[in-house]
Formats: structure tokens, C-alpha cells, sequence
């Protein structure tokens, strides 16, 4: 009975076009001061997002 599948036609690949946008300058992220964060929670954040830049 698999003998009978019917045939699947293959679509043909698209070729993808190459983007040639340039990144923005990354802004410096500052912690607002109304979030009324301790030092270390701070810190935390400074360091996550120290981090995720490189």
C-alpha cells in the first residue's frame, strides 16, 4: 500500500538576497534611579549588560 503514496513534488530552493545594512552604534543603557535598586542589584544589571556587549 506505501507503494501507492502519491508523489510529492518538490518546490524549488529561493535564493535568499544578501542584506547590506550596517548596525546602529550601540547607545550606552543607563538604570533609570527611580527603580530604586540596592547596590548589588545594580551591579547585577551593570554586569548582565557589560556582558551581553561583548
Amino acid at each position: 500500500m506505501w507503494e501507492q503514496a502519491v508523489r510529492i513534488k518538490t518546490q524549488p530552493v529561493r535564493k535568499l538576497k544578501t542584506g547590506s545594512c550596517t548596525p546602529k552604534p550601540q547607545e550606552k543603557v543607563a538604570i533609570p534611579q527611580e527603580w530604586a535598586l540596592s547596590d548589588a542589584q545594580r551591579s547585577f544589571i551593570e554586569l548582565m549588560m557589560d556582558s551581553n556587549n561583548k
